[in-house]
């Protein structure tokens, strides 16, 4: 891939081009370049092996891939979007996860005009000095989670919202996040569903090395354990049922975390703050006369 634009290889536009590959300025790199392109075109090699590198990278949850030319980090970011979704949200999740935490790791050495330029050009998001228009703030900390970030616990005026630059920081992961996740699924070449594969392998080998056998759990917890993995939205009282019970058979709060970003509305800082909370309290898991108040027992089990 050739860096297009005399503006992009000036410094300041490289290193934004390495800590923001899905900006729009990033797209113009991929000008006429196909699925099919970044699936056999012998000189996208090195894209295709970063994209399987930061993919498994993100899966297995082994830190960063290390920083390579714009070029690289924009192909193989598209490409590893793309593979994820072939493979299945609850991959399609780990890539957002990671690539939301890695911009926020290295978007520190952007200026704050540079954060702003990102955020109208990429996200359509409007400033007025330190503030930041009412919708797109709303979109951003709804997924965050926290009192902080309560409309209530605001400064709101006509139609702004005061900000400073770490929370403009962490609002702009969020709408990295959101972006990877509407990613659509397409039919994927062969060497491109060979990642995919290799990366719902991967992510499968993780979750064998960590759940408790289905033997050791009685059917309404598995059954809810399922529902998560398939991405299915679970009522309180079932998420609470879930964890303290996990939380009961020796699961880590690590584990349960990682097992909860199947579901459509995860928010990391909040499940991993009720998890503590459930763990810290000492919760019981329901009885079973609960569990059928509550429309979770599934079965005449004998256990209790």
């Amino acid at each position: 891939m050739r860096e297009r634009g005399s503006h992009i290889t000036s410094p300041t536009y490289r290193y934004e081009l390495v800590v923001a590959p899905f900006s729009k300025l990033g797209a113009s790199l991929l000008e006429g370049i196909t699925l099919e392109d970044l699936a056999e075109d012998p000189g996208l090699e090195e894209v295709r092996s970063l994209a399987r590198e930061r993919l498994l990278t993100a899966v297995l949850g082994r830190g960063f891939h290390a920083p390579r030319s714009p070029s690289l980090e924009v192909g193989s970011f598209v490409a590893a979007k793309l593979i994820a979704a072939g493979a299945g949200r609850n991959v399609l999740s780990r890539l957002a996860d990671y690539e939301a935490k890695r911009f926020l790791r290295l978007c520190q050495r952007l200026s704050l005009e540079q954060l702003k330029d990102l955020a109208s050009s990429t996200f359509g998001i409007s400033f007025r000095g330190d503030w930041i228009d009412l919708a797109s703030y709303l979109r951003g900390a709804s997924r965050i989670g926290g009192r902080r970030w309560r409309l209530v616990n605001r400064v709101v005026a006509q139609g702004y919202v005061l900000i400073d630059r770490q929370d403009l920081e962490r609002i702009l992961a969020e709408y990295v996040r959101e972006s990877i996740m509407r990613t659509p699924e397409l039919e994927l070449p062969a060497p491109l569903r060979r990642i995919a594969d290799e990366a719902s392998r991967a992510l499968a080998g993780m979750r064998r090395r960590d759940e408790v056998t289905s033997e050791e759990l009685p059917p309404c917890i598995s059954e809810l354990v399922e529902r998560v993995r398939a991405g299915e939205n679970l009522t309180h009282q079932a998420r609470f049922a879930l964890v303290a019970h996990l939380l009961r058979h020796g699961w880590k709060e690590s584990q349960i975390v990682d097992l909860f970003r199947a579901l459509p509305d995860f928010k990391e800082k909040v499940t991993a703050y009720q998890v503590a909370h459930i763990a810290g309290r000492r919760y019981k898991p329901p009885s079973c006369e609960k569990m059928r108040d509550w429309g979770l027992c599934n079965a005449d089990c004998g256990k209790k």
